[in-house]
């Protein structure tokens, strides 16, 4: 319950004074059929992109500003677009480098090298050849790219993205309930929709 206390308090300082603005169908959209309310401490904020969607990569510095400040009870996580194409060479790329320990330190160079340096990582001869220039084990790579774990990882996302709706990037889900479509005000909205679910957790706990 402290958790859910420390998200309702950050949420309302961050973007309670806008809430009245923020309206189902405009700002938001609520996923059908909702799932149960959650009984937990945690809530699960989910951040579909692509690596060659020009928005996501603008909304990156937002988005790592925003994990800097987040209470404890949020659990953040990205799911690559599976869209096909380059898209799911990405999406499974992006997974395949998260196992071999390798996520983190290459997501924002992969936006700058398809966005700033220009680079057609679309396939995966060109893509391979930019890991290799950034010093990855190509062994390693290779056999977690092929590996069950990551194509099941890559199932998920597209099962996901079918769920939620998503059918544009980027897009952040909160709770698996509420779907927030990119604008200039999507953290905001986030935070908003945050406060929302901890407070409806609040309200059924004490129901019961």
């Amino acid at each position: 319950m402290k958790k859910l206390l420390a998200v309702i308090g950050f949420a309302m300082m961050t973007s309670f004074a806008m809430a009245a603005d923020y309206q189902e169908g405009t700002q938001y959209s609520a996923i059908t059929p909702p799932p149960p309310i959650g009984s937990g401490d945690e809530i699960v904020v989910e951040e579909f992109f692509m690596y060659t969607c020009p928005h996501c990569k603008d909304l990156e510095p937002k988005v790592n500003s925003w994990l800097e400040k987040k209470p404890e009870g949020v659990e953040f996580t990205r799911v690559p677009a599976m869209f096909g194409g380059a898209a799911a060479l990405h999406a499974k790329a992006y997974y395949a480098l998260e196992i071999i320990g390798e996520g983190e330190r290459l997501h924002e160079p992969l936006f700058h090298a398809i966005h700033d340096e220009k680079k057609r990582l679309n396939t995966s001869t060109a893509l391979e050849a930019f890991l290799e220039e950034n010093k990855v084990d190509m062994d390693k790579y290779h056999a977690a790219f092929s590996s069950f774990t990551v194509q099941t990882k890559a199932n998920r996302a597209a099962a996901l993205m079918r769920r939620y709706g998503i059918r544009s990037v980027p897009a952040l889900v909160v709770d698996g309930r509420y779907r927030v479509n990119n604008s200039a005000e999507i953290i905001q909205v986030t935070d908003y929709l945050l406060s929302k679910v901890a407070e409806n957790r609040k309200a059924s706990a004490a129901s019961k």
